[in-house]
This record gives C-alpha cells, structure tokens and sequence, in this order.
C-alpha cells in the first residue's frame, strides 16, 4: 500500500469504487425508482467532485501521489 507515485497502482482508488457504485445504483433505479437512489446517487456525485477537487490543489502543490500533506 503506498501513494501511486511511491510504490505504483495497487489496488482500486477510492473514486473508482464510488463510480462502480454509482453504476450500480443508476441501474437500480431504473428497476425500482426511488428517491433515496437518486439521493445516493447524489451524495456519490458529490463525493467525487470533491475527491478530483483536492486531487486538483494536491497536484498544484506537488505533493499528489506522495505521503505529504
């Protein structure tokens, strides 16, 4: 386990399984339509934006892929 740029790609990242799960909720939703779906669906939205947002300020820092804050 480490940053990518220490010891490479090992695993999924955290965006990734909220993608798959966002996929998965999507098609739920198509089956079974509800508001606490698109709520989910929502919140990973969200989640997401918020996960390339700071991967964003992290790269301008030059600190992404490293254990530094």
């Amino acid at each position: 386990q480490g940053p990518i740029k220490e010891v490479g790609k090992n695993g999924c990242q955290v965006d990734e399984i909220l993608l798959i799960a966002k996929e998965i909720l999507v098609g739920l939703n198509k089956n079974f339509p509800s508001k606490y779906n698109l709520n989910a669906i929502t919140h990973i939205d969200n989640a997401v934006t918020s996960l390339a947002l700071r991967r964003i300020d992290r790269e301008k820092r030059n600190v992404e892929g490293f254990n530094k804050e």
